[in-house]
Formats: C-alpha cells, sequence, structure tokens
C-alpha cells in the first residue's frame, strides 16, 4: 500500500507545478512521475509523449489500487503465458480444421460453407462484444467461446449442413467477444503491472505483454501443420496429383487466374479425389486430436488464468449502463483515431486472407502441390511466433512504434513486388520457405504493433475499440476469401498495395494528431 500513496503523491506533485513560481517551471517539469524523470526541453518521440499524458489513468479506487498492488511479476507472467497456451491449443486444432475443410468436407460444399458462416457472425458479434464482456466477464466469454470452439470441432464427426452451419454460426456469434476480452485481458494485466512496478513506459509493459501471447498463440500454425503433415503423411494413399496444370489459361504465382470453368472441370475433381485419400480411421484421428487440443485450452484456461480483477479494471470514465455497453462499438465509429486505423486493421484482414487462400493454392499449391503447403506453412509460423516474442520483448525497448511501422511497411510493400514479379517453379523451393519467412516477419509486426496502438490509445474503452479491431479483421479476412475465385492473384496482389499505402498514410495521421494533443499537453504542465 505504501507503493501506492507514493504514487498518489507523486501525481499530485506534477499536478501542482501550475502553482510554482515561473522562474522554477523548468525545475519543477523535470519531476518525477511515478519514477520517470521528465524533461520538457528534451524532445521525446510521439508514444512516449502520449504516453506519459495517460500514465495513470486507471481510477484509484480502493478495488482498482488492490488489484494493481496484487499484479505482481510472477502473476502478471503467469495470467499471459496461460492465456497464450490456452489459446495455442485451442487455435492448433482450428488452423488445422480450416485448412483441410475444403477436401475433408466436400460433399455439398458444407466444409466451407461452415468457415463462411463463423466469418460472417463474428462480424455481426462485434457489435455485442462490449455489452457480452460486461454481462460474462472476460474469462468466461473466452471459455464459453473456446467450448463452442470444441464443439464445432466434434460436429465434424458428422459433417452435416444442419450440423455444422448452426455450430459455425454460434461459434461466430462468440469470435468477436472473444478476441476482444483476449486483447481488453492482455491490456488490462499489462496496465496494471506497469502501475505495480511503476514502469517509466507503459507501452513497453503493453508490448512485451502482447509480444509473448502473440508468439505463443502464433505457434499454433506450427503444431497445426505439422500435425496435418504427419498424420496425412502416413496414409498411404494420399499421393494426389498437384494441383496445377488444370487449365491453359493459367500459370503459377502472380499470373494464376482460374476460372469458373476450370474450377467446376478441375477443383472439384480434385477436392473429390483428395477426399477419397483420407480414410475414415485417418479423419477420427485428425478429428480426435483437434477436440483434444480444444479441451485442453478450456481446462488450461479455467484453472491457471484468474478472474483477476484487473480484467475489471476502470478509467476514469464513468461505468457505462447496458444500453450504452451495448453501442459502445458503434460508437466507436464516431472516433476519427479508430476511423483512421481501421484502415490498415482491414489490410492485416486482406494480408491474412490472401496468404491462407492465395498464397498456399496459387504459389505453394500450384508448383510443389498440395504436400508441400504444411511445411511451408511451419515456416511462416515458426517465424512469426519468434518475431512477436523478440519484438515484444526485446527490440520494442530501444525501437519506438514508428520506427516498426515505418520499417515493416516498407518491407511488406517490397515483399508484395516479389509476389507480383515472382515466376514461381520447381527450381525455387527455398524460396517459398523465404517468402514465407518474410510474410511472418510481416504478420508479427503488424499484429503487436497495432493491438498495441489500439490499447494505449483506447485504454479507456478497450472492449469497444478491440471488438471493432476484430470487427474489421474479420471483414478483411472474409473480402479476401470472398473474392478469391472472382479475382486474379495479380489483382488482388495491387488491392494489397493499394490498402496498405492508404493505410500507411492514415497511421501518418494519428501520429500527428497525437503529438499535437500531447504538445498541448504538456504546456498545459509546464503552466
Amino acid at each position: 500500500m505504501d507503493d501506492i500513496h507514493k504514487t498518489s503523491n507523486e501525481k499530485v506533485h506534477v499536478l501542482s507545478v501550475s502553482s510554482a513560481p515561473s522562474h522554477h517551471v523548468h525545475h519543477a517539469v523535470m519531476a518525477h512521475v511515478g519514477g520517470i524523470e521528465y524533461d520538457k526541453t528534451r524532445r521525446r518521440s510521439t508514444i512516449h509523449s502520449y504516453t506519459l499524458s495517460n500514465y495513470h489513468a486507471l481510477s484509484h479506487d480502493p478495488q482498482t489500487m488492490r488489484a494493481v498492488h496484487e499484479m505482481t511479476r510472477a502473476k502478471a507472467y503467469k495470467n499471459v503465458i496461460a492465456l497464450g497456451l490456452a489459446f495455442m491449443f485451442v487455435f492448433t486444432a482450428f488452423v488445422s480444421i480450416q485448412g483441410l475443410q475444403s477436401t475433408m468436407n466436400w460433399e455439398g460444399g458444407v466444409g466451407v460453407t461452415s468457415l463462411s458462416s463463423i466469418y460472417v457472425t463474428t462480424i455481426i458479434s462485434c457489435l455485442l462484444a462490449p455489452w457480452i464482456i460486461q454481462k460474462l466477464t472476460t474469462k468466461w466469454t473466452m471459455i464459453i467461446a473456446f467450448v463452442l470452439c470444441t464443439g464445432y470441432f466434434a460436429g465434424n464427426f458428422h459433417p452435416e449442413h444442419y450440423m455444422l452451419v448452426p455450430l459455425g454460426a454460434l461459434l461466430g456469434l462468440l469470435g468477436g467477444p472473444l478476441w476482444s476480452a483476449q486483447a481488453t485481458s492482455i491490456t488490462s494485466i499489462s496496465l496494471a503491472y506497469s502501475e505495480h512496478i511503476h514502469a517509466e513506459e507503459q507501452e513497453i509493459v503493453v508490448n512485451k505483454m502482447m509480444g509473448i501471447f502473440c508468439g505463443l498463440f502464433r505457434t499454433s500454425n506450427i503444431w497445426g501443420n505439422l500435425i496435418t503433415t504427419l498424420v496425412l503423411g502416413k496414409n498411404e494413399t494420399l499421393h494426389v496429383p498437384k494441383y496445377h496444370n488444370f487449365s491453359t489459361n493459367s500459370t503459377c504465382g502472380a499470373g494464376y487466374c482460374l476460372t469458373v470453368e476450370d474450377e467446376l472441370n478441375h477443383g472439384i475433381y480434385f477436392s473429390q479425389n483428395a477426399m477419397r485419400t483420407i480414410s475414415s480411421k485417418t479423419k477420427i484421428m485428425l478429428l480426435s486430436i483437434y477436440l483434444g487440443c480444444g479441451m485442453m485450452g478450456i481446462v488450461i484456461l479455467i484453472s491457471l488464468f484468474d478472474q483477476h480483477k484487473s480484467s475489471k479494471l476502470k478509467c476514469r470514465d464513468d461505468v457505462l449502463s447496458s444500453k450504452e455497453t451495448f453501442l459502445a462499438t458503434i460508437k466507436m465509429f464516431k472516433d476519427t483515431k479508430c476511423l483512421l486505423l481501421l484502415v490498415i486493421v482491414v489490410f492485416i484482414g486482406l494480408e491474412q486472407g490472401f496468404m491462407f487462400s492465395d498464397f498456399t493454392k496459387a504459389y505453394i499449391s500450384c508448383t510443389l502441390g498440395v504436400t508441400s503447403i504444411g511445411p511451408v506453412m511451419i515456416c511462416f509460423g515458426a517465424v512469426s511466433s519468434v518475431s512477436c516474442i523478440l519484438i515484444g520483448c526485446i527490440a520494442s525497448r530501444h525501437i519506438k512504434r514508428f520506427a516498426f511501422i515505418s520499417a515493416g511497411a516498407t518491407f511488406n510493400i517490397g515483399l508484395l513486388i516479389v509476389l507480383w514479379l515472382w515466376k514461381p517453379s520447381t527450381l525455387d523451393i527455398p524460396n517459398f520457405f523465404v517468402v514465407a519467412a518474410c510474410l511472418g516477419l510481416c504478420d508479427a509486426i503488424w499484429q503487436t504493433q497495432t493491438y498495441t496502438l489500439f490499447g494505449i490509445i483506447f485504454m479507456h474503452k478497450q472492449e469497444a475499440a478491440f471488438a471493432s479491431y476484430r470487427m474489421f479483421y474479420a471483414t478483411g479476412c472474409a473480402i479476401a476469401f470472398g473474392y478469391s475465385y472472382f479475382l486474379c492473384v495479380e489483382t488482388k496482389v495491387l488491392i494489397l498495395a493499394v490498402v496498405l499505402i492508404i493505410g500507411l498514410i492514415c497511421y501518418c495521421v494519428i501520429e500527428m494528431k497525437v503529438q499535437l494533443q500531447s504538445q498541448h499537453i504538456k504546456d498545459i504542465v509546464a503552466l
């Protein structure tokens, strides 16, 4: 409790600057804010200035201060790691089953239809996310969502429209709240821990915790593809023709442009034959593994993740009524910062959709065959996971977010140029892994930095902010999957480049707005 009183006294000391004589202003500005010696004459980065203006923005009621006092290093890391492991297990199964739906449950298109129902209802559920989280709490929102995920996995034992489509729709109804609850939990833990240790910059703590979570979560791409590769690799009848040369109008890479007629004549034929190569015994083995992963995630979340009071931490705003909470996500669209950020979020969704639908089909499968998708995607997941941890735990201490995003954008534009010009062949096998690794690095930068940015800027309305994030991320994924069969790969690459450039322009506008706002706050304090 002494630390808490010390924090409050330090805040009062800073606020008393305005009563100091003018010749003591410079000395007063060199005040300690939660252990930070802040010199107004020193030019700081945009994010540093902004986080200073928000430091100790959490309310100082007894319940919140008790939660901050209890958020020790061990408790903070235990909860973040437990959450990361739970998501890793559940999405190891989901990533795998998502990639197999078009071949394992091809009859009547039930597999892809169920996936579509998930994405559609996820977009809708984002509007309800703040209200659902307020009623269920973050922990139980995630637990119920994991139960529905496991139910969806179990439904694949009997793949019929009346089974999988409703289960997918139910899962999607908690898809938005799931991710909003996850991001809110990580941010709340980080903010409480940063106050507990009087961190110099809150963003470093948020970045580190988000990096640890994303690093663990992203390994699901590794384990999911590894399970699929190993189990299907033991199937003696899996040697199917490569998915290319079906059309005289198509080539691999950016020139891949499969027409609807080609899809009907050859795509369905391929899917049916691929389906026949997966025996019932193998399908049962895969689904049993996925079901076990889902149940493991639920157990970890229930037993190891605390319903800590930091998940209920409120800022100085009054507690919202149920009606106001229900409308909170819609009201986010009136916030110019949120609207400007949503463009880059849509790009992240578009690139994810491109990665899992077009890169795997037009580059890997078209050139090397379907059996090569697993190893290449393992490389993507490994680089993404390691990069998330390095960015969150190490690099963010020395490199500001603006520099990260600028470097990531430059790198991503260069990668899109490579994808546009590259003509893949069977002699370019190392290049497939290099491109996948580069996509993983870009994915790590976007995921960690945008999540952190939303958590810092909208710390007083996290549930609504992260619900908006997931809504537009899901929208980007849905668009990418939706136009996958109608546009050529070259056109999709150009769309990605255009949306990325627009998103970067919007992001620069936000940085300038935040800089002006933080400078105005500093001038008021200095006076």
